[in-house]
């Protein structure tokens, strides 16, 4: 008589033992799938500095001069940076959309306004490409969500930052203008500190929507302004400095030590690990450490201080 071999399955114990194996594996890899696709976003988001580096420096061969930061307008107010650099970052439909005989809140200027460029938006900004509408501007825009940018000019690091981190201003008690400036354009020949050495275009993710201290306060930037990059607010900005326990911005009260990632008002804000992407005015760029002193960080933006940098930007 044959005998009649017995199907063995798994029991129950070895099928908790596999799920338990299967979850240790996936507790595992979690957080380096998690790495890989944050540093894909970072690498994206130094391209679009990139991008914006090389689209300065083709307005500068065009124009002989970099653009201001925020350029008049032939309606008696002001642009955006980003508007005069679309012809440089293949939008030239957009740039002949836009009018430059009314304010950027007006008219079509408001429906050009609205179109999202990739090349405006960091991908790891948690806001995402379609941010909160803009209201109390009393124009055009409000209840509008405009095309968002992330990123920012600092056309002037004010006395008070100085102050606050106990460092000697160079000019007294005067601020700093920029490399990009409100009221002149500037020559390549006017960055005396060397434009590998001078800073151009930071991030400030995810205005209007107003973050601070890596929180979602649920409403628009206070001001309001920094509605996208057709704004004249959203393009740039001065640097005063931020609490970083409260995350408020530095209004000469001396608290504003924190340098980048405590308020996204105007202030240089990112949303990767450690730092923040950062344009140089040589048209590189690279990651800058949030760990970076004040003074160092004074001397990278002011492009005529004749300050020596520290040895922690390398």
């Amino acid at each position: 008589m044959r005998k009649v071999a017995k199907r063995r399955g798994f029991t129950l114990v070895e099928l908790l033992v596999v799920i338990a194996i299967i979850g240790i594996l996936v507790g595992l890899l979690l957080p380096a799938v998690q790495a890989a696709r944050e540093a894909a976003r970072r690498t994206q988001c130094i391209n679009n500095l990139k991008q914006f580096g090389l689209a300065m420096h083709n307005h500068e061969s065009a124009h002989k001069v970099f653009p201001q930061s925020r350029p008049n307008d032939l309606a008696g107010g002001r642009m955006s940076w980003c508007v005069v650099v679309l012809d440089f970052i293949e939008q030239t439909n957009l740039a002949n959309l836009y009018n430059k005989n009314i304010r950027w809140n007006a008219g079509t200027n408001v429906t050009a306004g609205q179109t999202q460029i990739p090349i405006f938006i960091c991908p790891s900004s948690p806001a995402g490409t379609v941010r909160r509408p803009a209201a109390g501007t009393n124009s055009a825009v409000d209840g509008r969500s405009m095309g968002p940018s992330d990123y920012i000019v600092m056309h002037r690091l004010r006395h008070r930052f100085y102050s606050a981190n106990g460092l000697v201003n160079p000019l007294g008690t005067a601020d700093h203008d920029g490399v990009l400036m409100p009221d002149a354009r500037t020559k390549i020949g006017m960055i005396s500190d060397g434009t590998s050495n001078t800073m151009l275009i930071m991030e400030d993710g995810a205005r209007p929507n107003w973050f601070m201290l890596r929180r979602d306060q649920g409403t628009i930037l206070p001001r309001p302004e920094g509605f996208g990059w057709t704004d004249p607010d959203g393009g740039a900005g001065s640097m005063d400095g931020t609490d970083q326990l409260t995350g408020a911005i530095n209004g000469g009260s001396g608290r504003g030590q924190c340098i980048m990632n405590c308020n996204n008002d105007s202030e240089p804000y990112s949303f990767h690990t450690g730092g923040m992407n950062i344009a140089m005015a040589d048209g590189s760029a690279r990651f800058l450490s949030q760990n970076i002193s004040a003074a160092t960080f004074a001397a990278l933006l002011t492009p005529r201080g004749g300050e020596v940098l520290g040895a922690d930007f390398e």
